[in-house]
């Protein structure tokens, strides 16, 4: 790989060392990963994902150590691999293998096992998942909201506010944050995938290379406007992808061009309440896309938040209340009662 990005002048040779010394860890040789071509599970802008087989141990688990990822061994896997080889892809590509090798493993955020080249082309070795949360919230338009599962809904929200927060202890900032990129196994765990176009070691800073293309859609005011990028850039994403979820994966504004988008927020319009969302999700919607970045909250707010949702959900919380106000002799007797395609769009253009 390095060769072909020196032949290509895409990166300096500083840069091309710091990239070879970074992923050296995690390199998967040939005759260990085996790619099933006719097995698709998925297609985007830049890559397709098939499934593949590993053999032998992930470089994952050198790397980290960590019993959580003893699994990562003689294991069904997804193989991202770039379509083309050009610099957008180098570029993500330097930005996803160095998010992954800082992340390391956490269980909301996919794990990247390793990564090796095929054929000239990077390809990316992922954790197994069943599906995106784009694909899950649309599966909802065709059922009856009494089949629909808020619990599992709030529990997949707080799982990724829980991966964001520990995204944004690394001071990283994801910028794509969205419902096609979270990913969810078979039982429902939410990984946060897809860092192709993070920024690492930034927290509120204006990048001065922003990418020839952005998730428009998913930007807060700042970003758009002075491509400033931080936590609280995420958080505004975030609001976004609760949208998506509660209104069964409709796009973001929907019916208004990309360049209508900033007048819209500016004359202070955000998205209306999803029919299947509460007042109070879309009070939490709201403070997300706060136009003032400051009185955002972070996701370490957000998750206690999104935790208090899911109980009064299971109902644990009104349990615990009510239990606290029986005398003790009544007490006893009482405890047995039963209580994945969206337009990724130019920056500046039409804005």
């Amino acid at each position: 790989m390095f060769s072909v990005i020196k032949q290509q002048n895409q990166l300096t040779p500083e840069a091309v060392d710091e990239l070879k010394e970074m992923s050296g860890a995690l390199f998967i040789e040939k005759d260990k990963l085996i790619i099933n071509r006719e097995k698709l599970l998925g297609t985007g802008v830049c890559s397709n994902v098939y499934r593949g087989f590993l053999y032998g141990p992930a470089p994952l688990i050198k790397l980290t150590s960590l019993i959580e990822t003893q699994d990562f061994q003689d294991c069904d896997v997804a193989v991202k691999i770039a379509l083309h080889f050009g610099d957008d892809e180098v570029d993500q590509l330097f930005r996803e293998i160095e998010a992954m090798k800082i992340l390391q493993y956490n269980i909301n955020v996919i794990s990247m096992l390793g990564w090796r080249m095929l054929n000239g082309k990077p390809a990316l070795v992922f954790e197994l998942t069943e599906q995106d949360l784009l694909r899950y919230a649309k599966m909802f338009m065709s059922m009856d909201i009494k089949e629909i599962s808020f619990k599992t809904i709030l529990s997949i929200l707080w799982q990724i506010s829980k991966g964001m927060e520990f995204i944004a202890s690394k001071n990283i900032v994801h910028r794509d944050l969205a419902a096609r990129n979270i990913l969810l196994t078979n039982d429902f765990q939410a990984k946060i995938s897809d860092f192709g176009l993070a920024i690492i070691n930034s927290s509120g800073m204006k990048e001065s290379q922003v990418p020839k293309k952005l998730p428009v859609r998913w930007l807060s005011i700042e970003a758009i406007v002075e491509k400033l990028f931080s936590e609280k850039s995420d958080v505004w994403a975030f609001g976004v992808l609760i949208f998506e979820v509660f209104s069964l994966g409709q796009d973001p504004y929907a019916g208004i061009p990309t360049g209508g988008i900033l007048r819209f927020l500016r004359n202070g319009e955000r998205m209306i309440r999803p029919r299947l969302a509460t007042q109070e999700i879309y009070e939490l919607m709201c403070r997300c896309w706060e136009e003032n970045m400051e009185t955002r909250p972070k996701f370490e707010e957000l998750v206690p938040k999104l935790h208090a949702l899911l109980e009064d959900e299971a109902g644990c919380s009104k349990y615990y209340d009510e239990l606290k106000l029986l005398p003790e002799n009544e007490e006893r007797g009482n405890f047995l009662n039963d209580n994945n395609s969206v337009m990724i769009e130019v920056l500046d253009k039409g804005l």
